[in-house]
C-alpha cells in the first residue's frame, strides 16, 4: 500500500476490509422449521458488530436478489470468511454471501448503536 500513499490523488488513509454481498439463497422462502431464523441472525450479526467483526451491515430494499451487505474487518479472507460462515442465514441456506476485499478510508470511529 505504500506506493499508493505516495500518489497525490489517492486517499491516505485507506484501510483493508472485506464487503460480504449477502444474496438471496435457495432456501430464502422457507419457513417451516425456520422461524427463529431472523430472530438468530439478528442476535448473531449484534454479536459481531459488538465484537467490531462486522463494522457495520444492513439491508438491500430493492426488488434484486441482493438481501445484505455487511463490512467486515479482519486480517485475512480466510478470517472474514470464517465470520460469515457462522451467519444462521449462510448455514440455514437462506442466504448466500460472496466476500470481496476492498480499500476503504478508515472507518475506525464508525460504530453501531443498539
Amino acid at each position: 500500500m505504500a506506493s499508493f500513499a505516495a500518489k497525490p490523488d489517492i486517499p491516505r488513509n485507506l484501510k483493508p476490509y472485506f464487503l460480504c454481498l449477502i444474496r438471496r439463497g435457495g432456501l430464502w422462502n422457507v419457513t417451516n422449521g425456520h422461524e427463529d431464523l431472523m430472530l438468530r441472525h439478528l442476535a448473531w450479526l449484534r454479536h459481531q458488530t459488538e465484537a467490531r467483526q462486522i463494522v457495520f451491515a444492513g439491508p438491500v430494499t430493492d426488488e434484486s436478489d441482493l438481501a445484505a451487505v455487511a463490512l467486515i474487518e479482519t486480517a485475512t479472507m480466510e478470517q472474514a470468511n470464517a465470520v460469515v460462515a457462522e451467519n444462521p442465514g449462510i448455514k440455514s441456506g437462506h442466504f448466500v454471501a460472496e466476500v470481496h476485499h476492498c480499500l476503504l478510508p478508515g472507518l475506525d470511529e464508525v460504530r453501531v448503536e443498539y
